[in-house]
């Protein structure tokens, strides 16, 4: 669209996500979105940002140093 926003349907297809779990989080209000009549859509970046903000840091092990044999 040429204002920056998609519909469900658009940001489903182009992330292969099922156009249920985008709703869903529309409902849930955890992904910024506009209602212009009676239609949804999704600011661009708004999915980029959803990730940035839901992503966990995985848990880095540091090496533990054996006690030394003397």
């Amino acid at each position: 669209m040429a204002l920056g926003l998609e519909t469900i349907k658009e940001l489903a297809d182009r992330t292969g996500w099922p156009k249920s779990r985008i709703r869903k989080l529309v409902e849930n209000r955890e992904l910024r979105h506009v209602r212009i009549g009676g239609g949804i859509f999704i600011p661009n970046g708004a999915i980029e940002e959803f990730i940035k903000n839901n992503t966990i840091a995985p848990i880095v092990e540091t090496p533990t140093r054996s006690p030394s044999r003397a």
